[in-house]
């Protein structure tokens, strides 16, 4: 009899606990709809209630702060924000422009520029949730604001304002590359050079007139002070090297690594290629080869590079 008590009693208890995970769970779904369908009272009472059942619910709190921003209750998104404050995973850079609407609402300009500061100080970066949001609207034309828009798109962009990431970029363009300055020596081949990931990494194809095509990556590597190129051809050449600026001229030294050569060959020599940015737009891309560790050079290539018609 007891056993049999004991049994019920625990079946009684999980069905129990299931039914109040089921109202848990339909709670919080329901006010993730509400805040989808931007019904933001109906989204402010659920994730209250959610809230205040687990004050740990920090994405209960956060969303609690966002639906008042959308009511135009500055008080009481600042204390909800407040509380979110303490999640080990929301972004503080999130926190702080959540902060600063609020501060807004509630005619608390400096704590408001403050707030946006740390915003952009701790690394926000979605420039679309600024330029969508009405709240701004009486600010947006400012200046200080404008530095704000400025030092989001930094987080967003950071190569494009690093002005190291720009020394190679009159490598860039669609170029018809010859043997001669003059544009009358052979047709060496041509090379697209472009940029990508918002700037950060130099992108090289080149094709060969006889059909040879190799490709390269460059980019300015901080940790080093140096920009690399890593060189790799379908004939299996691969080039690694780094360097900088040098009165002008972006110079890389390192090597050249043959994967086939021919018997008695070396198959790693020390490389160095030059690119000088001459009058018109054309540049000179210059390689040298050394097999005696540098004591004297050989020229393995020397192109003009011509701008291409668009």
């Amino acid at each position: 009899m007891e056993i049999s008590t004991l049994r019920v009693t625990r079946t009684v208890v999980c069905l129990l606990l299931g039914i109040l995970a089921e109202v848990s769970f339909g709670n919080e779904q329901q006010a993730n709809e509400f805040y989808q369908q931007q019904r933001w009272q109906q989204a402010a009472d659920a994730y209250a209630d959610l809230a205040n059942k687990d004050t740990k619910n920090f994405r209960a709190w956060f969303r609690l702060a966002n639906a008042h921003i959308k009511l135009g209750n500055g008080q009481k998104a600042l204390n909800a924000s407040t509380r979110a404050a303490a999640s080990p995973s929301i972004p503080k850079s999130y926190i702080s422009y959540q902060q600063a609407q609020a501060y807004l609402l509630m005619d608390r300009e400096v704590e408001m520029w403050d707030a946006l500061d740390d915003a952009a100080a701790d690394g926000f970066n979605n420039p679309a949730v600024v330029e969508n949001n009405e709240i701004w609207a009486h600010v947006r034309q400012s200046e200080a604001f404008g530095k704000f828009l400025q030092a989001v798109d930094r987080n967003v962009n950071p190569c494009a304002h690093d002005a190291h990431f720009s020394q190679f970029d009159f490598w860039l363009g669609k170029w018809s590359v010859y043997g001669n300055v003059e544009k009358t020596g052979p047709l060496y081949g041509r090379n697209h050079v472009e940029k990508t990931q918002n700037g950060c990494l130099i992108m090289e194809h080149w094709t060969g007139s006889g059909g040879t095509t190799g490709t390269s990556m460059n980019y300015y590597d901080g940790r080093r002070g140096k920009w690399v190129q890593n060189w790799v051809s379908a004939g299996g050449t691969i080039i690694d090297y780094e360097g900088g600026l040098v009165n002008g001229s972006m110079v890389l030294l390192g090597t050249v690594h043959d994967i086939l050569v021919a018997r008695g060959a070396r198959q790693t020599r020390d490389f160095r290629g030059t690119w000088t940015l001459l009058r018109k737009g054309v540049v000179r891309q210059l390689f040298e080869e050394s097999s005696d560790g540098g004591a004297t050079w050989t020229v393995g290539f020397d192109g003009y590079y011509f701008p291409e018609e668009n």
